[in-house]
């Protein structure tokens, strides 16, 4: 296993069949921009995405992701990669195509906060269900994460079934990200024990 230390901390290179999660870095702000921040559809399911209706507003949105994402390998250990194509089949090879990974826990004992979102040419080729299926096996190599959990939005089926793909198991819903006082009710609740972990995408 490969990897790149960020605040001396090593973050390691995963690779899959089709794909390869590295290290985010400041320079993939404009690859955020252009696959996730700019498209209303892919942001439509994402936090700040009214913040995001701008061109201005989704260079601080995408800054305010990878500064996040990228923070939490120095504060937790663990934190967020960028997705990239590592098979030709799907495109050019090393092309970012969104983000896999945890952020810190918003619910206590819950563990990490599973967090991804792929450009929406690759919805339907399971890119997500694979770069998932990597983070997993990587965060219950760590003795301390036991669980990990994710939220997302009722109507929003494909994520659900990403969830469900992985071995998660639904639980109560919960409010996180305002989502009743916007309206949305309670937010559909997955998580997963180290025990519950299915298998491996890795090859």
């Amino acid at each position: 296993m490969t990897g790149k230390f960020i605040d001396n901390v090593m973050i390691p290179t995963l690779k899959t069949k089709r794909l390869v999660l590295r290290p985010l870095v400041f320079s993939d702000q404009d690859a955020m921009i252009d696959g996730i921040m700019s498209d209303r559809d892919v942001m439509r399911w994402l936090p700040y995405a009214d913040a995001a209706s701008t061109p201005g507003g989704q260079i601080d949105v995408a800054l305010g992701y990878l500064t996040a994402f990228i923070k939490s390998w120095d504060e937790f250990g663990f934190g967020v990669w960028a997705v990239c194509i590592g098979d030709i089949e799907l495109g050019t090879e090393g092309e970012v195509i969104g983000y896999c990974g945890f952020v810190p826990e918003q619910i206590g004992g819950a563990g990490p906060e599973i967090a991804y979102a792929v450009r929406k040419s690759m919805w339907g080729k399971g890119v997500i269900s694979e770069a998932l299926g990597a983070c997993l096996d990587w965060i219950f190599t760590r003795p301390e994460v036991t669980r990990v959990y994710a939220v997302t939005d009722e109507e929003n089926r494909a994520s659900r079934r990403v969830m469900e793909k992985a071995g998660m198991t639904q639980g109560k819903g919960v409010d996180l990200y305002d989502s009743v006082a916007k309206g949305d009710g309670l937010l559909p609740f997955y998580s997963i024990e180290r025990k519950d972990l299915l298998g491996t995408y890795n090859e």
